[in-house]
């Protein structure tokens, strides 16, 4: 995989979206999603409040990017106002424990995921749906491999998302960082 400096001028469009890297500025609007306790229960992490440990998620994000060149795009409606509605992208697991990795960590055992989240507000519109296809379209254009959405059992929306999106239920593990049982959502290529 290249990895260089694009990552930092990205930007994919949707009908109604803006998909983009986040800066230092979205951290006052991301910080509804990351304070919210289901979540960040569902991304496997505590809620954040404070506007510097926002600030702290973005930059370890746009470490991500630059190390791995993909990463959690910032959802925003496209128009003369736009809002930001949540996250959505791409990160390394090393499905020998289904913890988050790095393409050289995990090595052969890498695995591209696909995950979402969007401000309470702004759920049940199809913008995690649109954004998410938008992202594995994406990917699939950049080679990365087969891509999986490891969701919890009681997580019955983002359940139906990745029905939507064409994604099947193959096997339920229990992560090394969360030990909740989760199921893993294999995508099929090109959906």
């Amino acid at each position: 995989m290249t990895r260089d400096s694009s990552w930092e001028r990205l930007r994919l469009h949707t009908d109604r979206l803006c998909l983009r890297v986040a800066v230092a500025a979205d951290a006052e609007a991301l910080r509804e999603l990351f304070a919210d306790p289901e979540v960040m229960r569902d991304l496997g992490r505590k809620p954040v409040g404070r506007l510097d440990e926002v600030e702290a998620m973005i930059d370890e994000a746009t470490r991500g990017w630059r190390a791995e060149g993909l990463g959690p795009f910032v959802l925003e409606t496209a128009g003369p106002d736009p809002r930001v509605v949540g996250q959505a992208g791409l990160m390394v697991f090393d499905s020998r424990d289904w913890t988050p990795s790095t393409w050289d960590r995990a090595g052969a055992h890498a695995q591209p995921e696909l995950g979402w989240s969007l401000i309470p507000a702004h759920r049940g519109r199809g913008y995690a749906t649109e954004a998410a296809a938008a992202i594995r379209d994406w990917a699939g254009g950049r080679s990365i491999g087969r891509l999986v959405s490891p969701i919890s059992p009681d997580n019955v929306p983002s359940q139906r998302l990745a029905e939507r999106l064409g994604a099947v239920p193959a096997e339920t593990v229990t992560p090394a960082d969360t030990g909740r049982p989760t199921v893993v959502w294999r995508h099929r290529p090109g959906g």
